[in-house]
């Protein structure tokens, strides 16, 4: 894996739009490790999920449910309690047709992100901005 990538990752945010949320996830032990996303790929990848009556987990329950970082009555960064559950949230979309041409390449980063925090057992931490 490509730790390069996971480190201080603006590709995927534009800041000139004043508009755009941006979506931060990074190590709480290792804070020079994060990436930086716009929230329009979170609604790619999150945004319409699966209605089979087994509830969501993971980004799904916190972007489609406004829980965690999306808990905008608090506005303050969340830490990921159980990675294993975030990640395997991620990989249930992982054959997804997604609207945006680079949501898969942002798909791929979190997932690494997700394995790498796993792999080395530090706190992914999310902030929505």
């Amino acid at each position: 894996m490509d730790t390069g990538r996971l480190r201080n990752n603006y590709k995927y945010y534009d800041d000139s739009y004043v508009a755009i949320t941006e979506i931060i996830l990074r190590l709480k032990e290792s804070p020079d490790f994060n990436i930086h996303i716009e929230e329009d790929y979170f609604g790619d990848i999150f945004g319409h999920p699966v209605l089979d009556g087994k509830g969501w987990n993971g980004f799904t329950r916190d972007y489609c449910e406004c829980k965690g970082a999306w808990d905008f009555t608090s506005n303050e960064p969340s830490e990921i309690s159980d990675l294993h559950e975030y990640l395997y949230d991620m990989l249930q979309y992982s054959q997804k047709q997604f609207d945006y041409e680079e949501t898969k390449e942002v798909f791929e980063l979190i997932a690494d992100f997700l394995r790498y925090a796993i792999t080395t057992g530090q706190t992914v931490v999310v902030e929505v901005d």
